[in-house]
């Protein structure tokens, strides 16, 4: 997935929620590489993963599903409960569809898998800071019935508009490429998922990477 050079030079803050010990110290001797990733913390459990959430206000929540006590669904209610601005990327194990659309559903930006490499990692978490939605390609798949599977319907516009969601592009980004106003992103970003029956941003993410549409 491609990440503008504007995300690529700012730096973000992250907190990392995962049980295991093991691969908590993994990302972090990954990252400590990553001049443009500030780890301000990490934990393994929800509860911990909350506070730090609260005390530290971190750009980005890595964030494992599998967490003892209160789960990673739990958590991210309790952010969005508390209007907090740290987004949430989930890194997990888990490819099903049901745990794919929970996660989602409870508000995550991201959702991509342990078995991704660190380019993706760094991506995804500069993707999910600056406003996008990023989906592991290889679960851009999971979907239920009754979503569309072609982008019949669809105007020249939105399917340019699409092929950018499906970059992990934010709608103000994907106005500036076009030289259009973020709301009228919006709009038309409504109307895409309105057609194709999507219920969140990450799903219309899903879906476009998955139909890798053409971009004017």
């Amino acid at each position: 997935m491609v990440v503008s050079a504007v995300m690529d030079a700012r730096e973000i803050s992250i907190v990392v929620a995962e049980d295991h010990a093991l691969v908590r110290q993994g990302l972090r001797l990954m990252l400590s590489a990553e001049p443009r990733v500030r780890w301000l913390g990490d934990c393994g459990d929800g509860e911990r993963a909350l506070e730090l959430v609260r005390t530290l206000s971190p750009d980005v929540l890595l964030l494992d599903l599998g967490l003892p006590g209160l789960d990673g669904l739990g958590v991210m209610q309790a952010i969005a409960a508390a209007g907090l601005t740290t987004r949430v990327l989930v890194v997990t194990a888990r490819q099903d569809a049901a745990s794919f659309h929970a996660a989602l559903a409870f508000g995550a930006q991201g959702y991509m898998l342990k078995t991704d490499d660190a380019e993706a990692l760094v991506g995804a978490m500069m993707t999910v800071s600056d406003g996008g939605y990023y989906v592991s390609p290889e679960l851009a798949t999971l979907f239920g019935h009754g979503m569309a599977d072609t982008h019949e319907g669809l105007t020249s516009r939105e399917m340019d508009i699409a092929g950018r969601v499906g970059r992990g592009l934010s709608s103000k980004q994907i106005g500036a490429e076009l030289g259009i106003s973020e709301h009228t992103v919006r709009k038309h970003r409504e109307n895409i998922a309105r057609k194709l029956g999507l219920r969140n941003a990450a799903e219309l993410v899903a879906w476009a990477v998955r139909h890798r549409l053409p971009e004017a």
